[in-house]
């Protein structure tokens, strides 16, 4: 087997759920999630199916919507320090810290994380406390991660949708996807991708529903350039873009954590160009606390229509280059 990266997995440290239950009274799981901190188990799952290293990230990025901005940055601080402690007790992990809010002092944590704490990417979210990333008020984030070449791990975010859409629990099923693609595209017709070249975000569950649509994001955008005097609304709204929109949507990374389907992957691919795509899987959020998901994936890579080399890449190469 080629060197495999697993580049978007979840964790927590049993000290820090403590922390959060106990001293701040959080409540985002049911039950007591210690499979997210048996580390032993995550080695021998990661030896059976050979994954070399995993990128690690934080879990519960619900926990910080709406929370107040001193607490929010407490808890951050917590959190990178655990996971920054986690990757120095076993080589096999590498680091993401996360930076859920934009201010002065979120700034300086990341400042933080990326100089002091070594990580090598910083994860993000898909909204804001309901607010888009396109806001101006959170330009600081991307262009701190453009200016010191910090790549972005985005994870999508809860935000109020239909009342009745938690009952099955399609606001993660299907919302989490849609976050992420209404996300991406705030970025790219907000002027964000425009005004930084050079960042590079990883778009979780292979980049929501942008591949399935680029055509359709093409022509949308066609539509709206030729015919300016129909679509006032949008030229109002969005920033002038140099180059065609789907060239943007382009730029962006998409992770595999598709739950192993190859067609998913393969239009994944297709769009975004398979040196874009990261090998990721979600772990451990699946059947068998993560072990379906990693062989599902690694089945499905398999199968995409993909060259020796250009799997590989997905594999491990790309994000080596991205990181």
């Amino acid at each position: 087997m080629p060197e495999i990266i697993d580049g978007y997995t979840h964790v927590l440290t049993e000290e820090f759920f403590d922390t959060i239950t106990e001293e701040f009274g959080f409540q985002g799981l049911d039950g007591r999630p210690e499979f997210l901190w048996d580390i032993e188990q995550r080695k021998v799952d990661m030896a059976d199916y050979g994954v070399d290293k995993q990128v690690i990230t934080l879990a519960l990025p619900t926990m910080f919507q709406g929370m107040e901005h001193d607490l929010a940055l407490e808890i951050t601080k917590l959190a990178n320090d655990e996971i920054r402690r986690l990757a120095d007790e076993h080589e096999e992990f590498i680091p993401v810290g996360t930076i859920p809010k934009v201010s002065e002092e979120f700034m300086a944590e990341f400042e933080r994380c990326v100089e002091d704490l070594g990580m090598v990417g910083i994860q993000m979210f898909s909204n804001i406390d309901g607010r888009p990333l396109d806001d101006p008020e959170f330009r600081p984030l991307f262009e701190r991660a453009a200016a010191t070449d910090t790549p972005l791990w985005m994870h999508p975010q809860l935000w109020d949708w239909y009342d009745w859409a938690s009952e099955y629990m399609e606001h993660r099923l299907f919302g989490w996807p849609f976050d992420t693609t209404l996300a991406l595209s705030r970025l790219v017709f907000g002027g964000v991708m425009e005004e930084f070249p050079s960042l590079d975000l990883v778009s979780h569950h292979g980049g929501g529903m942008v591949p399935f649509y680029g055509e359709r994001i093409a022509m949308f955008y066609r539509q709206r350039q030729n015919y300016p005097e129909n679509y006032a609304g949008f030229h109002e709204n969005a920033a002038e873009l140099s180059k065609p929109a789907e060239e943007y949507f382009e730029r962006f990374h998409a992770d595999t954590a598709v739950s192993g389907s190859a067609p998913a992957l393969d239009c994944a691919s297709s769009f975004f160009g398979s040196e874009n795509v990261i090998f990721g899987t979600d772990y451990p959020f699946s059947p068998e606390r993560g072990r379906e998901t990693v062989e599902l994936t690694i089945e499905a890579v398999e199968d995409m229509r993909l060259d020796g080399d250009a799997r590989e890449d997905v594999y491990a190469g790309n994000l080596r280059d991205l990181i």
